[in-house]
């Protein structure tokens, strides 16, 4: 037996040492990979830049929305035909996932031994969360031209940053960042860090490039602007097109417009193979403050009260949200308090319904709980709601509503729903489980019935007048 242990430590041992060395030699060799490709790199990026024009893209509609819409001054009941040929709702809420507490102890991977490094720490939606990094990466550019540029990535990739990249990759996931949130987290790193703009860009630039995406640096004569390519279009923010492909300029704020010359390098990074996209894969975890409110809507000539809950560090974040495609905004799932207030409440009201007449009660809350007022007269540009920005700001327009509408339907009954966008006019559709005889359109060789939470009283399957004969852009 005691042979046995020795010949079984032994192994255990030669084991042990074999898997040192060969992560050694894993490590040595990834080291090499990085530093060639990086040094190629800077090499190309002393090169001939080229000067770009940049323009921006125009809001969603190219005829702006009715500052007031038409309304039905009275209610009018479902005919209960249709309602005997319809299914009876199955509401089902899912548990949104709890908030995650990151630990107060150090990241598992920065080294005892690493006492010259330097602790950043950022407050970032309620969450305050620290990183070390090693301090000889914090040099100041020594002048906004392409030299200065190539100079600063050649210094930058030659300090040992590989923990600090390992670090910002871990909180990502950790927090399920999606690519706004993670360039967010990654220029505010840069703002502690170095305290310049220019600076941040040139540190967010480095850091997201080993991270795979695909972004460049550009400048004019005294700024320098990160560049992306980006999955989706973005609306109201300048880009540039380069060899074929489209780069937006980012900024914190979520919109730069302007349009000037800026200058770019033509050379490709290796590892710059992702373009950047701001869908939500799974919820942001922005949940330590909240806000109540109390909505009230009206159904057959009764007025309703129900009492919700939303997330204020959710909102602060949309404040910055670039303005994106509309199915990020209808696919995103982000709203933990809605699932644990706002949907509970309007339970009741839907249970042991027909599919028909919850959709309508739905439709007539959405229709009645808020005030409307275009986003020019509110904000002066356009702007997208997310469902928890509708309860925030004091006045909703069309759009806002179809995705908090197509937000309770498919949450609550899920039932699937798309949007119809007119010219200056957006409106939801609903797919039910028995076709009902009502108006809609066909859609992927399905039906689905109109359903205008904006216009007020109006029942499913009823159109403003104006908009039957329109044309229109399906929106999934």
């Amino acid at each position: 037996m005691k042979l046995l242990f020795v010949f079984f430590t032994l192994a255990c041992l030669s084991w042990s040492n074999d898997y040192n060395s060969w992560l050694k030699k894993e490590q040595q060799q990834f080291a090499s990979f990085k530093k060639s490709h990086d040094e190629a790199f800077s090499d190309a990026i002393k090169q001939e830049w080229e000067a770009f024009e940049t323009s921006y893209t125009l809001p969603f509609y190219a005829t702006p929305k009715p500052s007031e819409l038409p309304r039905l001054e009275e209610e009018s009941k479902l005919d209960t035909s249709l309602l005997e040929n319809s299914a009876l709702v199955n509401v089902k809420i899912s548990l949104p996932k709890k908030e995650h507490v990151f630990p107060k102890t150090p990241l598992p991977f920065v080294k005892k031994e690493d006492a010259s490094f330097k602790e950043v720490t950022v407050d970032f939606y309620s969450h305050t969360i620290s990183v070390s990094y090693n301090p000889h990466i914090a040099f100041l550019l020594t002048s906004v031209s392409k030299e200065g540029i190539a100079n600063f990535w050649e210094r930058f990739s030659k300090v040992d940053n590989q923990h600090l990249i390992t670090q910002i990759q871990f909180i990502v996931e950790e927090y399920g960042l999606n690519d706004w949130a993670s360039y967010l987290f990654v220029h505010k790193i840069g703002m502690q860090i170095y305290g310049l703009e220019n600076m941040a860009n040139l540190f967010a630039w480095y850091v997201l490039t080993q991270m795979n995406y695909d972004v460049k640096i550009g400048y004019t004569q005294h700024h320098i602007y990160l560049l992306a390519h980006m999955q989706h279009k973005l609306f109201q923010v300048a880009f540039l097109n380069h060899q074929g492909t489209q780069y937006y300029l980012l900024h914190p704020t979520g919109s730069i417009r302007m349009q000037q010359t800026i200058y770019t390098y033509n050379a490709h990074h290796p590892k710059a193979q992702k373009s950047l996209s701001f869908e939500f894969k799974k919820p942001l975890l922005f949940n330590t403050h909240y806000a109540h409110k109390a909505l009230h809507f009206k159904y057959n000539n009764q007025v309703h009260t129900i009492e919700s809950q939303y997330s204020i560090d959710l909102v602060e974040f949309y404040k910055t949200f670039p303005q994106s495609d509309y199915p990020i905004y209808f696919n995103a799932n982000n709203s933990s308090f809605l699932h644990q207030s706002l949907l509970p409440s309007l339970k009741p009201f839907i249970e042991n319904k027909t599919e028909l007449e919850a959709v309508n009660i739905l439709l007539r809350f959405v229709q009645t709980a808020f005030a409307y007022q275009t986003d020019k007269e509110q904000f002066n540009y356009e702007k997208v709601f997310f469902p928890e920005e509708t309860l925030f700001y004091p006045y909703s327009d069309c759009e806002d509503r179809t995705i908090l509408f197509a937000f309770l339907v498919k949450h609550l009954l899920h039932l699937n729903v798309i949007a119809l966008r007119y010219h200056d006019h957006m409106i939801a559709a609903v797919e039910f489980s028995t076709q009902p005889k009502l108006d809609g359109i066909v859609h992927n060789n399905r039906y689905y019935t109109f359903a205008d939470p904006t216009y007020v009283n109006a029942n499913i399957g009823m159109q403003i007048p104006k908009y039957q004969h329109q044309s229109y852009d399906v929106i999934e």
